[in-house]
């Protein structure tokens, strides 16, 4: 019985500690604030969707998530307030990479917006 309370206490220990909130340094957020600004100048929305994604990407790796974009988007981080608005925005990226579908460039505009948007929120939660 010792045993049971002992494994269950370690777990719950376990559990709570590495569900701590992970915090971004001030450094990174400028960093990642400054890539933002320098993606939202390019001339093509296309590659500012792309790149968007890319960012978006680098800050949950900051945040210790891992492995690819697609697998971390199905573990729901917490962080993220809209998870149905980043798969959208991911899946636009990976039409404009894969699918070579003609996309107009209004419609890539508003999304690249979107895009904007979201990793500004994202980097708050931080």
């Amino acid at each position: 019985m010792i045993f049971i309370m002992c494994i269950i206490s370690v777990w719950i220990f376990l559990g709570l500690n590495f569900k701590k909130k992970y915090r971004i340094s001030d450094y990174k957020r400028k960093y990642f604030y400054s890539q933002l600004e320098s993606i939202s100048s390019y001339n093509s929305y296309k590659w500012q969707i792309i790149d968007l994604d890319k960012l978006y990407h680098k800050i949950l790796l900051e945040a210790w998530y891992f492995w690819s974009f697609w697998e971390i988007l199905k573990q729901e981080p917490s962080e993220i307030e809209n998870i149905n608005k980043i798969w959208e925005l991911h899946k636009i990226r990976n039409s404009i990479v894969h699918d070579f579908t003609p996309t107009f460039e209004n419609v890539l505009k508003e999304k690249s917006i979107d895009y904007e948007n979201e990793i500004k929120k994202l980097l708050n939660k931080f």
